[in-house]
This record gives C-alpha cells, structure tokens and sequence, in this order.
C-alpha cells in the first residue's frame, strides 16, 4: 500500500473525452481479460469467489528483494505457492521483475516506497542477469508473462534513468526469450500518477524498449474520477504505439483501480481520501470499467486488488468477507465473458455501451459522468 503515497500527493485533470464514440471490438472478450491483484493469497486471504482468469503479483512479496534478500541466499516458498495456486484455479501470473535488494542497489541506502535500495537499478548488471536466469528457469513453462519493473516514471518506484529500465527490459527479454521462446515480456507499465507518464513511455518505445517487448502496459488510474476518464488517457497511449510502429501489440491495463466502500464500517486510509468512492449504489461502475476500457482496445484489466486494506479491496479488512460491491464484478463477468461487437459512445456527459453476450443476445449499459 506503500505505492499510494505518490498517488495521494498527485492531483490529476482528466481532459473532458470530446470525441463522438469510442472504437469497436469484434472479437470475443476471453477470461484472461478479468485480472486481479491479490496480496497475501497464501497468508489468510481466501482466493476470491468471483470469476476472474489472470493475477498480477505486485504487492504480493515476491520482488527480487524478497526471493534474494541476501546474495546468493534464495527463497522461493510463497512464489512456488502462488503459482501452484493459479495452476489450480486456471488463472495466468503475470510476475513483475523488480525492487533491487539493498546489497545488489547502485544506491543501497536510497528511500524507495519499499525498502532502502528498491527503486535503484542494481550496480552490476551481472546480478539482476543472475535474477532474471533464476527465476524464468525454475517456472519455465509455468510463467509466461513476464512484466519489468512497476512504475518506473515515479522516483519512489525506480530512481534510475529511463535508459537503466531500458537496458533491464533487453537483458531480461534476451534471457526469457532464450530460457523458453514462449515467453511473453511487458513493458514497464507508467503511471498516470505522474504527469511525464506519456512522455515516458514514448521515450521507452523510441529508444530502443519496443524491440525488447512483446506486450505494452500502462497504468490508466483516473481515481477522483469515473470510468470514462481513462478513455482519453488509452487513445493517447494507443497514439504513441502507433507513432513507434508498435500498434500490433496488445496494449494491457496492468493496475487500476478505485476506493471501494467498506462494509464493515472500517474507516478508509487517509492515503486514498482523495479517491472517488464507489458503493454498491454505483451501479454497473465495474462494468462500465471492464466496458470502455475493452472497447478502447485494452486486452487485459488487472483490478486493484481483492485484498488491499486500506480501502481499495474488494474484501472488508476486518471480516475479510466480500463487500457487496464483489456483486457487480460477478454481473460484469457474466455479461462481458464471451461478448463480442462492443461499442461504446458517448453524446455529451450521457455514455452507452452496446455489445452481444455469448449467446447471441443484445445487451446494454448507460450511465452519466459527473
């Protein structure tokens, strides 16, 4: 939750979506498109009770500062628990490749939004070689996705230059790719969180990054505002792959999410007072997510997160019992699994959003931006 101090800080003008509707897709929405954060899986968090069929492992304590907390000195228990879990449950891990450890950090004693050193790139290359090997060899063909770093255009996540994270990323792409040529490399996923987080990414992909990748990621937080907000901020992304020859990648939406209200009556972390809050008498806001995001050609949403406690969770923290808001994730599920001809439009602040189920029936949503 540490990773919310910059988000806090950060005031954010969503640029009112002019245009008259948004772009169609045809083809049907897979399962893999649902995807969740869930933090300690295997620390007494039960595995949700929703469908969903891809987990990104951020704030799940399985960084290289966890699996190498001292070097040479390996420790594999709870990644080799989560991905034995996603076997079970059918649902693809996407492992981020990141936090240096203290002892391998250029800057070792350096504040991060983690430990000392985690936001420095590592001072020799050798060392996060060594990392990279170690781990896309003992889960060869049991992950696949692969997704460097977390935020590198915020300090507090990586403090290096954008050409280190670009290095990282063709070190880490050469090696995955010769451990198993299935292996499929994300780009560092810039946040909206910071104003440069477009700048960034052009300069990722212009400099060399977008030989190194297979998948582009952002992370299209718009949280003082609805769904729709994100409709500008994806074109604007989706401008850039088209400016650097790389709009026939899948563009993935890596992290996102909104303050969700509490059932139990916990009180809501003063770090996320500033977000919108959403209840269950927000109807259809998951779905609308899910929608326009779909639409604007995202191909995978990762949700921020079933079991964040500081009012972003899906889950109440004292009860860990789903918050009646996990309703509207299930409804967004049953109507977009399978769906296909989505169209979204918008006619002022009145937006819509048209599509067929999986079979073969019309549906439909509207709602109005505030």
């Amino acid at each position: 939750m540490r990773r919310f101090i910059a988000m806090w800080l950060f005031t954010f003008v969503i640029p009112w979506v002019s245009s008259a509707s948004a772009n169609a897709q045809s083809d049907p929405i897979p399962i893999e498109f649902f995807g969740l954060h869930i933090h300690r899986a295997d620390q007494g968090t039960a595995w949700p009770n929703v469908p969903f069929g891809s987990w990104r492992l951020w704030d799940a304590y399985v960084t290289w500062s966890d699996l190498e907390p001292a070097q040479g000195k390996w420790n594999f228990s709870r990644l080799d628990r989560y991905v034995a879990m996603g076997k079970m449950h059918n649902v693809e891990i996407l492992l981020p490749l990141a936090n240096t450890p203290a002892w391998a950090a250029a800057r070792p004693n350096e504040p991060s939004a983690y430990q000392p050193g985690n936001a420095s790139e590592p001072a020799s290359i050798e060392d996060w070689r060594r990392y990279v090997r170690r781990v896309g060899e003992r889960y060869r063909g049991q992950i696949r996705h692969y997704e460097i770093w977390n935020e590198p255009n915020l300090k507090n996540h990586f403090s290096g230059s954008p050409e280190k994270i670009i290095e990282l990323t063709c070190e880490a792409f050469e090696i995955l790719k010769s451990i198993d040529p299935l292996n499929q490399i994300v780009s560092p996923a810039a946040s909206t969180g910071g104003k440069d987080h477009l700048d960034y990414l052009d300069r990722f992909l212009s400099s060399g990054g977008k030989k190194c990748i297979d998948i582009v990621a952002h992370h299209f937080y718009v949280t003082i505002s609805g769904p729709e907000a994100m409709v500008p901020l994806i074109r604007e992304v989706r401008r850039l792959m088209s400016k650097n020859g790389v709009s026939q990648k899948p563009l993935w939406n890596t992290e996102t999410g909104w303050r969700l209200g509490n059932d139990d009556g916990t009180p809501d972390h003063q770090m996320v007072k500033s977000y919108k809050k959403i209840s269950i008498e927000d109807n259809n806001f998951i779905l609308s997510a899910f929608a326009v995001a779909r639409a604007e050609g995202v191909d995978r949403f990762y949700w921020y997160s079933w079991d964040n406690p500081y009012g972003l969770g899906m889950i109440d923290p004292k009860s860990g019992k789903p918050k009646r808001i996990v309703e509207q994730w299930r409804n967004a599920v049953d109507r977009l699994l399978g769906a296909s001809q989505l169209r979204c439009s918008q006619n002022g602040k009145n937006w819509s959003c048209n599509f067929v189920r999986n079979n073969g029936v019309k549906d439909n949503i509207s709602w109005a931006a505030e």
